[in-house]
């Protein structure tokens, strides 16, 4: 369930930045980043962030991104390319949780939607630690998926669903709650959270958003709801959007802190 069925991953991740695009800029906010600059961007997919990154930091810093996903790295150096920021923009192929860069390195390092997907949350955070200098900053900007809600008398069947899909659909998919006491337990200072909610009216892009079409077929798979059940839901949330009414919400949590002596 970790991509879309009949969209690609490039798609999807476009559709997700710009749902959360001014979350995105608060992140960089956060991060206080400069002209001049090393940032790490952990999760870089396509190079969403990494290239408002780089054209922040300018041809006298530098930017990398990090990926599991050879595709979106490929992207990414594509995309650099047209922006003209490929001379200070490097997108490597690694996983976050063993960084291939030396202590000290970066004045501050992010990541967006990553921690939802690992097993080792704490060796990510870590490691992102690690390679940031002292006094930078760490920012995650992550979700907690048991937040999602959508406006539906049908209560039990969206609960039942929204539970398989946090517990199965990823694999740290309660991760937004859990970052607050991961930056407090690691030893960051200044710690500090903002709530990042991100809401939709049109049913379509909320089926997409929330990867419902996989969701569904593997709940259904699971004997967590009827074929009946489905259809119902299905009919409830289209006649909702129908009427121009249809609402869904989730929350991420976006924490940052700063690398101590």
């Amino acid at each position: 369930m970790a991509h879309t069925e009949g969209h690609s991953q490039a798609d999807y991740l476009k559709l997700i930045a710009e749902m959360v695009a001014k979350h995105k800029q608060r992140t960089y906010e956060l991060m206080g980043v400069a002209s001049g600059q090393r940032v790490l961007d952990v999760g870089c997919g396509p190079g969403t962030d990494t290239i408002p990154l780089a054209k922040i930091v300018g041809a006298g810093g530098q930017v990398i991104g990090i990926d599991v996903d050879e595709q979106q790295i490929e992207l990414a150096e594509k995309r650099s390319a047209e922006a003209g920021v490929q001379n200070w923009t490097e997108h490597r192929l690694g996983d976050g949780s063993n960084l291939p860069f030396e202590a000290n390195y970066f004045d501050s390092a992010r990541s967006e939607r990553v921690f939802q997907h690992t097993d080792a949350p704490i060796q990510l955070l870590n490691e992102m630690i690690r390679v940031t200098k002292v006094g930078g900053r760490i920012v995650v900007l992550d979700t907690d998926w048991s937040t999602m809600s959508v406006d539906t008398e049908l209560i039990n069947i969206e609960q039942r669903i929204k539970r398989f899909h946090v517990e199965k659909g990823f694999r740290n998919g309660y991760s937004g709650r859990k970052l607050y006491r991961m930056f407090l337990e690691s030893g960051l200072e200044g710690v500090s959270v903002e709530m990042a909610p991100t809401y939709v009216t049109d049913y379509q892009i909320g089926r997409r958003g929330a990867l419902l079409d996989e969701t569904e077929d593997a709940a259904l798979a699971a004997a967590v709801i009827s074929q009946e059940e489905l259809d119902v839901w299905h009919r409830d949330l289209e006649n909702s959007d129908s009427r121009g009414m249809y609402f869904a919400a989730i929350l991420q949590m976006l924490v940052t802190g700063r690398k101590p002596k």
